[in-house]
């Protein structure tokens, strides 16, 4: 189930990685890590700076991928996103502030797109 789980979510960032492209992004960075967690994909448009969140699911008969991302998660990307602007000064010097947004997915039995979503800057929900 795990093996399961871990494709499903690579092939939910490439298939997020391909939207956000489409929609203009530049994708800096993939997969950042560090001992205190992940952060999908790191783009930027239009100057600024954006940490990106992705959920996919196979399927809606348990839960839609945006209850996954509650404030507790919200919060670990704000870490996340801390800790790698501090390893990389110039980058947090080119960009002054940041935003959070999540791509969620729900795939069908063929891993095809059955509904993606981008929430946009969920700064508000970490209040």
């Amino acid at each position: 189930m795990k093996a399961l789980n871990y494709q499903t979510g690579k092939l939910g960032e490439q298939i997020g990685r391909k939207y956000l492209v489409d929609k203009g992004y530049q994708i800096l960075q993939s997969n950042f890590h560090t001992r205190f967690g992940e952060i999908d994909l790191i783009a930027t448009k239009d100057q600024k700076l954006i940490f990106v969140e992705v959920k996919t699911k196979i399927g809606d008969q348990f839960g839609d991928p945006e209850e996954m991302i509650d404030r507790r998660k919200l919060a670990k990307v704000q870490m996340m996103a801390e800790i790698f602007l501090q390893k990389n000064p110039q980058i947090a010097r080119q960009y002054p502030a940041y935003q959070i947004d999540a791509v969620c997915l729900v795939l069908g039995p063929n891993n095809e797109v059955v509904r993606i979503n981008h929430w946009e800057d969920l700064s508000s929900e970490m209040v």
